[in-house]
């Protein structure tokens, strides 16, 4: 948080000393009060009532109850005197109470003047301390400049200045009400962006089946979407089945002479094109062979350690003439 936000969230009250070592000098030379400047106003508090300044200053934050506000401003004196100042304000007149001095490090360094203001010689509710520095250029040709807080009187009596002092908020009311209202064609407007649907295929008048009515809508729709291509670009030609096909719609397959179109004779020289030859079966004296060998194998398990010998001579001869009567 900056410095020059710290008074919008912290009361400013400073204390005699405060206002008469620091800020009063630092607004006399024209220095930075670090925020504080905001708080304090440069008017002529004696030109006007405290009700007409209640009316064009807000309070200090957080002092809207005490109706605190602080001005800047030049105490000018009497004609024809150099001690007495003139404190008449509109129609009443501030009114001295007592006088404090203000001491830093034990030398007198200013004085606080405690005021209220009245009307008839009545209290008004409203109240003023009035701080002064004791430096040679706080001094000016017409008077003298001063700090001055301005307050609501902390007695019970005050409620006509409590209602003075919140006469701020009128003024609020009223600038709000003076803003220009803007007209209805400079109003924006933001919504959300629609998407653009193509609308949906009409079917035909002359559709009276709902069934016919979605069959044709698409077609419809295909038609519209190529009504503007080129000649060379064109949708799909459509097909119909052949009328011999509505004797048989019930059957939901075919035979291969169906699908290829062809004759029994041309069907059967397709065929042979792509079976291949089976091999020829083996002839009766070769098959009595192997089934001799077969004999012999069975045979030999029976009594193995006994006819290993034998039962591989008589294989090995079986073999031989096997292969003989084939090269034959």
């Amino acid at each position: 948080m900056e410095m020059d936000d710290v008074y919008k969230y912290s009361r400013f009250d400073p204390t005699p000393k405060e206002a008469v070592t620091y800020y009063l000098p630092r607004l006399i030379a024209g220095s930075s009060l670090n925020g504080a400047e905001k708080v304090i106003h440069e008017f002529d508090i004696y030109s006007c009532e405290p009700k007409d300044l209640a009316y064009n200053y807000d309070p200090a934050p957080h002092a809207v109850r005490t109706g605190d506000r602080f001005f800047f401003t030049t105490c000018k004196r009497k004609k024809g005197s150099n001690t007495r100042s003139a404190r008449v304000a509109g129609d009443g007149t501030w009114t001295g109470n007592k006088t404090q001095s203000v001491f830093h490090a034990g030398v007198k360094v200013g004085e606080v003047k405690s005021l209220s203001f009245k009307k008839d010689k009545a209290c008004t509710g409203w109240v003023m301390e009035e701080y002064r520095c004791l430096r040679p250029e706080a001094v000016v040709a017409d008077g003298e400049m001063v700090l001055c807080k301005i307050h609501l009187s902390s007695s019970s009596g005050c409620a006509a200045a409590r209602q003075e002092s919140a006469a701020y908020m009128l003024r609020h009311r009223q600038e709000a009400e003076e803003l220009p209202v803007p007209e209805p064609d400079t109003v924006t407007v933001t919504t959300t962006p629609q998407v653009l649907k193509r609308p949906a295929p009409v079917a035909a008048d002359d559709l009276s089946s709902s069934k016919k009515l979605r069959m044709a809508a698409p077609v419809q729709a295909l038609e519209e979407e190529y009504q503007d291509c080129p000649d060379w670009f064109a949708p799909p030609a459509s097909f119909s089945l052949p009328a011999e096909a509505e004797v048989g719609m019930d059957r939901f397959s075919c035979t291969v002479a169906e699908l290829l179109g062809e004759t029994d004779e041309e069907q059967a020289e397709i065929i042979e094109q792509f079976v291949p030859p089976f091999p020829e079966p083996a002839s009766d004296w070769e098959t009595e062979e192997f089934e001799e060998l077969e004999m012999l194998f069975a045979d030999g398990d029976d009594d193995e350690e006994e006819h290993d010998a034998k039962a591989a001579e008589e294989f090995m001869m079986g073999i031989d003439n096997m292969c003989k009567s084939r090269g034959g």
